[in-house]
């Protein structure tokens, strides 16, 4: 047996090993893709191990996420800075290799993966991000980000809408340092493939305008690393290499379903490795380990190679390195010297505060870029001056998603991943329904994506229910890890990307389309996420969000036309108010006998606030194609409305 195939066995039988071992795992991607594993990070994956985050790095996402064991062995095998410990704790509760990849828990892991089709959109953003790097910062002789992305995918990611969403996007961009390695063993755990997907992917990627290469024999190392190296020369387009393999390759049951999510058991286990010729438990053998090592010599040799050219780089463009050190800093941003004074007592619609802020922010932030799901002209979410992302203009940082508003969110949490930095895009509001699975994985890996969501209540009107929010805010704060931010006013929309910017996690924007009426607050209040706007005792205390403040400004002037004194608190974040002391909640939420929440929602988070005893004022149906003005009454969300449902309940 040659040294390759014997490194490659020892893959299968260890990953085969962990996953027996923790009684949990995937036995069948392992078993059947350790040679598409083996020739990239052997020959193709260009890392330093000891700097995670060497910037010039290949980016390897593994969206096919329960490939894990493999993944991990595979780091193991060429020194990642796994242990032996580390392969046996797999699954584990605390270990740094869980059950599927997770970003910031394992250092060597670009990603978190799980949920099938995400990390192909996740690579798509990443080599979006790489490839703005290379145009801005490359010159002649001095490729310094000349990076690859990887991004292992099956059967089952290749069914996601998400995934085709954004590799469509990844052809007409023409990602040429973008490479999809598919496992295609046409097995899902409940039979074959093509039972729900017997498409000609060579035909539909060509029509896509990938690089398409067919390798029929997925186990052969040599086709593997020769078609991968075919790949990286193409120059105009992304590749995807089709590797026809087997699922659960060597194993008793290779080549059915059954072997996708089951361990085996002890004695399947032994017969594998009997037939495998492998003996170790948990190890390499000498000679695995000492060819493993001629890749790291391999890949020290070309980080040498880089450093030298990069050190030669700053001394003939030092303007060029001072532009790049600035790019890379985590650069702060006071966002309270940004507000223009006049405009804060002027009455503006949503949607043209968050775009005269949004510009100002990306004034101060070099690596802010972003895009709209086609709706640039309605959410007005823009960079004026950025230029738009291209084919041909890779310094471009308005993004041109097209109307695949889930991928968008997904190919937003690559390029936050890369440009370590916030990363924004838009829709209305109705449509974060397609976004979530994005949203949730932004906020599992802690990433600064701004979701801004415009168009944020029943005021659509006309276009109707569709198009009307109601459970979409609830849905929203559901979500752990999520600023959820609706200004009332300009200034909250200052103090809102003020959380943003100070929050260790993502942000959605919640935005008015129509016309907000201004108020002045004390803005140290506003960064508490909610605070009283109005007042300082009364019999009623409403609590509202949004365009429903004015609403709240005007029921009180009611009120206490008819002796019923009223304070106004606004809520422009939630989970902003949460992170206060509690005596400083308390403080607010106890100035009136009487708490009334009014948002046009439908959320229930408001009881946690007014308690049994409060008034939950919303919107609890589905609307009409009507004019806004129509629509208050219908959701009885007008002063008078709201008066009279407030004096029935003091009663």
């Amino acid at each position: 047996m040659n040294i390759n195939n014997k490194c490659i066995n020892h893959l299968r039988c260890l990953s085969a090993e962990m996953i027996t071992n923790a009684n949990s795992g995937h036995p069948g991607v392992a078993l059947g893709s350790a040679t598409i594993f083996y020739a990239l990070f052997k020959d193709h994956y260009f890392y330093d191990i000891k700097d995670h985050k060497f910037i010039a790095r290949d980016r390897f996402v593994a969206s096919a996420g329960h490939v894990s064991a493999l993944y991990y062995a595979t780091a193991y095998m060429f020194n990642f800075g796994l242990n032996e410990n580390d392969l046996k704790s797999f699954r584990q509760i605390g270990s740094i290799t869980p059950g599927h990849p997770e970003y910031g828990t394992t250092n060597f892991v670009e990603d978190s993966t799980g949920p099938l089709g995400q990390g192909v959109a996740n690579a798509v953003g990443i080599a979006i991000a790489q490839s703005m790097l290379a145009e801005k910062f490359n010159v002649q002789k001095f490729p310094i980000f000349d990076s690859y992305t990887y991004c292992f995918l099956g059967d089952g990611c290749m069914m996601e809408g998400v995934a085709e969403e954004a590799m469509s996007l990844a052809g007409t961009l023409k990602l040429n340092k973008l490479i999809f390695l598919y496992d295609y063993n046409n097995m899902t755990i409940d039979g074959k493939a093509d039972m729900a997907n017997a498409e000609n992917i060579k035909k539909k990627f060509k029509a896509m305008h990938y690089n398409v290469i067919y390798v029929r024999n997925g186990n052969s190392y040599q086709s593997v690393t020769r078609a991968i190296a075919r790949a990286k020369k193409c120059q105009n387009k992304p590749s995807i290499i089709i590797f026809k393999t087997i699922i659960g390759y060597g194993a008793t049951n290779a080549g059915k379903n059954t072997i996708h999510g089951k361990p085996l058991s002890i004695s399947e286990l032994n017969a594998l490795k009997q037939s495998l010729g492998v003996k170790e438990s948990f190890s390499l053998p000498k000679d695995v380990k000492e060819h493993a090592l001629k890749t790291i010599k391999k890949n020290n040799e070309l980080l040498e190679k880089w450093n030298n050219m990069f050190a030669i780089y700053k001394t003939a463009n030092p303007e060029l390195y001072k532009q790049l050190v600035a790019f890379m800093s985590n650069k702060q941003v006071d966002v309270q010297k940004l507000i223009k004074q006049d405009m804060l007592t002027q009455d503006i619609s949503g949607r043209d505060a968050n775009e005269m802020v949004l510009n100002e922010i990306a004034q101060k932030l070099p690596r802010f870029v972003g895009g709209s799901a086609d709706l640039v002209a309605s959410t007005k979410a823009y960079i004026n001056d950025g230029g738009d992302y291209s084919a041909l203009n890779r310094r471009g940082k308005n993004i041109h998603f097209g109307i695949r508003e889930h991928a968008m969110g997904a190919i937003s949490n690559g390029l936050s991943l890369v440009l370590n930095s916030p990363v924004f895009c838009s829709t209305f509001l109705a449509f974060s329904n397609y976004m979530m699975p994005a949203i949730r994985m932004s906020a599992l890996m802690n990433l600064p994506v701004w979701y801004i969501f415009t168009h944020d209540s029943y005021k659509v009107g006309e276009d109707g229910p569709t198009h009307q929010s109601v459970e979409q805010l609830g849905t929203l704060r559901l979500i752990p890890n999520l600023n959820v931010l609706r200004p009332a006013f300009m200034e909250e929309v200052y103090a809102c990307y003020d959380i943003a910017l100070s929050s260790n996690c993502p942000s959605a924007f919640v935005i008015a389309k129509q016309t907000l009426k201004s108020e002045v607050a004390d803005y140290s209040n506003i960064l508490k996420g909610g605070y009283v706007l109005s007042g300082e005792k009364g019999e009623v205390e409403i609590l509202a969000t949004g365009s429903e403040v004015e609403l709240a400004l005007k029921v009180k002037a009611v009120l206490e036309s008819q002796d019923i004194s009223c304070v106004v608190a606004s809520f422009p974040c939630v989970e902003q108010f949460e992170r206060q002391s509690e005596s400083y909640k308390d403080d607010v939420l106890s100035r009136g006998k009487v708490l009334v929440s009014l948002e046009a929602s439908n959320d229930n988070i408001w009881y946690k606030y007014i308690g049994k005893n409060g008034l939950r004022i919303g919107v609890f149906k589905f609307g009409k194609s009507a004019k806004p003005s129509q629509l208050d009454e219908y959701f009885e969300m007008t002063p008078s409305s709201v008066v009279k449902k407030i004096k029935n309940f003091l009663k």
